[in-house]
């Protein structure tokens, strides 16, 4: 709509800020003139105190009221009509029928991580999993899951995911058909897309689920055609449909969520997956699970470790670097071992990042309920929605030059990351300082929380000059 997403923006950080008590923060964030470029420092302030706040009741009450703030926006349904999300959620106008593709093919159990042309498993997985921690491009938890999780392809028989944003190249749709496991998708209607995903799903030893609004018709190209749903517009109807595909499920559930769009639009996508989660949260845990990707552009707290490890590369950096390069600063946090690091870019701009805070606190408030909660961070990829911006494209062909940073393939990180969420689903939700901390959990970060320098913020044109005339996809 027209509204100001600066004033919505602002609104969601102030109520927070009056939650926790902190009227400097809130009367900073009202009086902020230059929004655009200089949300970073207030958003990293809020996230200072949450996690420093040593009340796990207060932390729950100040994400809850960020999260009702963040999902207090109108709905637009296709009829032109416009109710609160809410109101569209608890009162969908129609109901969607399911639609089943079921799977002849064996269940494909072994599992291949495709890397720099190669395809990795077993003891070359495990070696390389162990390079990326040594190397600082992810932390040791990630690599020993990663080899966990590999393991556990054949445990996905008789699980149901429930998918939302099914098209994301990060997304784990297809190879969970491909073990055999249940696939409920949601995605927007695209025949050719969806055809093509119908054929793979009768190829595997997997069933997948399609939402359809009346008759599907005869045939897979039929079918394509009637599938699909929009989370922006049938928000109700996908929450009810999810939520009966998990009741339905005879064995665990687990609720995805791997959605992007751009500017407002992303704003928009996660408060109606926020919705849907609370809808499928209702099933209850000891059924159904969650699953979310973080945003390694995202600030956190990191350990000791990562930080010393800073220290160490900007030790043996080059010249140019030290020179031109702004270094890290990550202040101590008080209360524990872990220190700030500011992540938050000019250029993704406040409404990416509050789209990806949302979905943090989502995981943070799951996980405080006693969910089983994977939300690790993912890496810096080249997908589709990266490299659409040519200027992002061609930095990511830079990143390799300041180690320990190194961006990915979709394909590469889209198994990395699904065995990350396999050994999740296979432990109990563990006991963390501060739910906030389920975010830093098993984190795949490209490198970014041991790179001493602010890349982006002082090397981005050195970047851009090598990634588009000399390009290093990986550290040599």
């Amino acid at each position: 709509g027209d509204r100001s997403t600066t004033a919505f923006n602002k609104a969601v950080y102030k109520a927070m800020a009056d939650c926790l008590g902190n009227q400097e923060l809130s009367a900073s964030i009202s009086s902020e003139k230059d929004w655009r470029h200089k949300y970073a420092k207030h958003l990293d302030a809020l996230i200072e105190c949450l996690l420093t706040c040593q009340d796990e009741a207060k932390t729950v009450d100040v994400l809850k009221t960020g999260l009702n703030q963040a999902r207090a926006m109108d709905f637009e349904v296709s009829e032109g009509r416009t109710y609160a999300l809410a109101e569209a959620v608890a009162q969908p106008l129609m109901r969607f029928n399911t639609v089943k593709v079921q799977g002849t093919g064996s269940a494909i159990t072994d599992f291949v991580l495709p890397y720099k042309g190669g395809e990795l498993k077993g003891e070359e997985l495990a070696a390389q999993c162990d390079k990326w921690a040594k190397y600082g491009t992810m932390e040791l938890d990630c690599a020993e899951a990663i080899k966990a999780g590999s393991k556990k392809l054949g445990d996905l028989s008789g699980r149901t995911f429930l998918v939302l944003g099914a098209g994301s190249e990060l997304g784990p749709v297809r190879p969970l058909l491909a073990a055999g496991a249940t696939v409920a998708a949601v995605a927007t209607k695209r025949p050719k897309r969806w055809e093509a995903l119908i054929a793979f799903a009768r190829s595997t030893a997997g069933t997948l689920l399609l939402p359809v609004a009346g008759e599907a018709g005869d045939g897979d190209e039929a079918l394509a055609a009637a599938a699909g749903a929009d989370l922006l517009t049938q928000t109700g109807a996908v929450a009810e449909w999810l939520v009966r595909c998990g009741k339905e499920a005879a064995g665990k559930v687990t609720l995805g969520t791997y959605l992007y769009a751009d500017g407002e639009a992303n704003v928009r996508l996660t408060a109606a997956a926020d919705f849907v989660a609370e809808a499928v949260k209702a099933i209850g845990k000891d059924k159904v699970s969650f699953a979310y990707l973080a945003s390694c552009s995202t600030s956190a707290p990191i350990p000791a470790e990562a930080v010393r490890a800073q220290g160490e590369y900007y030790d043996s950096a080059g010249q140019w670097p030290k020179m031109f390069g702004k270094r890290k600063v990550c202040p101590a946090l008080a209360g524990g071992d872990r220190h700030f690091l500011s992540c938050f870019e000019v250029l993704q701009g406040p409404n990416y990042a509050l789209a990806q805070i949302m979905r943090q606190w989502r995981a943070a408030l799951l996980h405080s309920e006693g969910f089983v909660v994977s939300s690790p961070m993912a890496p810096s990829c080249r997908t589709e929605s990266v490299v659409h911006n040519p200027t992002m494209a061609v930095i990511l062909e830079g990143m390799a030059y300041w180690a320990p940073l190194e961006a990915f393939d979709a394909e590469t990180a889209r198994m990395a990351m699904l065995a990350i969420l396999l050994s999740d689903l296979s432990v109990a939700p563990p006991k963390l300082a501060s739910p906030m901390h389920i975010v830093t959990r098993k984190a795949f970060h490209s490198g970014i929380w041991r790179c001493p320098f602010d890349v982006g913020a002082s090397l981005g044109k050195t970047t851009y000059v090598l990634g588009k005339f000399f390009p290093r996809r990986s550290p040599p």
